[in-house]
């Protein structure tokens, strides 16, 4: 069964518990907290998690050990809590031992598998879409007003207020997935200490600093087909750690704004009113203003299918991530530099 991240909490709080439930999507940060919720829902004493919850990892599964695991007796609880994490990278023949589990769960069992993003016709996601004892839920990232709104409550929830303007910059800058942005929050509030009033001046300060070489820097650069700067950002956000299948998704995401930028402008809105409902930041507003004026829309087309074919490119794991990124880099700023 397909369900919305919406969804989920009001199934569960009418007592509805599945079987099996695939959690995935690029927003690992709203789905980690979800599987940590869910764990606390099935092993309500703590002191059972020794004995009633199990974590596998996809990749080289013990296919043996995980099905035994999943088809065995709670000991403590009620139920057991398996989790499985990183299911984008698991192997065709534990898929195939994944889904054949899926048909005739253990009724003393909650499979919680986590995944990446999955295709449409992913047979894993189908599987869980298609079963009456199963739930499939994508986790999208965060986008506009629900970033802001979780970026406030998740400073509010630790004793912290934040400027409005402060706030349009967190939510401009920290766009993509809430766990990386959860840990630029802490960044922040260690900086800002015992002053519970965030400010404009004080994100900067700490959000601002490494823009130069952010993936929002990448994406700048990029964009204004700025090709040598961009690869010298990309090889230090590389160098750096930085998740590679995160960085197109925030490239992607740029150009879907700027197409979206197109549409309005061509429609007679006024620009200031279009950089508010895509929540542009206002120092950023002339820039994006720019780039949706001069870039083809035919490139802006085509930088999207760059995007998904480097996407599919990596989680085929045939091919260099390095190479691949600096290929889908140099292609974009090609085809973005190039202005009507």
């Amino acid at each position: 069964m397909k369900l919305k991240a919406t969804e989920i909490e009001n199934s569960l709080r009418n007592g509805t518990l599945p079987l099996a439930i695939l959690l995935y999507g690029q927003e690992q940060g709203l789905i980690v907290n979800q599987v940590e919720q869910l764990q606390k829902l099935v092993i309500t004493d703590p002191s059972a998690a020794d004995f009633d919850a199990q974590t596998f990892f996809a990749e080289n599964l013990d296919e043996e050990r995980f099905i035994s695991a999943c088809k065995g007796f709670p000991f403590l609880s009620k139920i057991k809590f398996i989790l499985l994490k990183e299911a984008d990278k698991i192997s065709k023949e534990a898929k195939k031992t994944l889904l054949s589990y899926l048909k005739e769960p253990s009724q003393t069992t909650m499979l919680v598998v986590q995944s990446g993003n999955l295709e449409a016709k992913d047979p894993l996601r189908k599987g869980f879409e298609s079963s009456k004892t199963a739930w499939a839920i994508p986790y999208y990232p965060l986008e506009g007003g629900k970033l802001s709104s979780w970026i406030r409550e998740n400073l509010q929830a630790q004793g912290y207020k934040v400027d409005r303007d402060a706030l349009q910059y967190l939510s401009y800058r920290l766009e993509g997935d809430t766990l990386a942005a959860d840990s630029e929050l802490q960044k922040l509030i260690l900086f800002v200490g015992e002053n519970r009033n965030i400010t404009l001046n004080e994100v900067m300060a700490v959000v601002g600093e490494t823009i130069q070489h952010s993936s929002f820097g990448l994406v700048s650069a990029t964009a204004n087909g700025k090709t040598t700067e961009a690869l010298h950002i990309l090889d230090r956000l590389l160098e750096g750690g930085e998740e590679p299948l995160a960085m197109i998704a925030i490239l992607a995401m740029r150009i879907r704004r700027i197409i979206q930028g197109q549409s309005l402008l061509n429609a007679g809105e006024n620009p200031k009113i279009a950089c508010k409902k895509l929540r542009i930041f206002w120092k950023e507003e002339q820039e994006f203003l720019t780039q949706c004026r001069l870039i083809k829309s035919a490139n802006l087309a085509n930088g999207l299918m760059d995007c998904l074919e480097a996407d599919k490119a990596l989680k085929s794991g045939g091919g260099n991530p390095t190479r691949i990124m600096g290929g889908l880099v140099m292609r974009l700023s090609s085809r973005l530099g190039k202005r009507s």
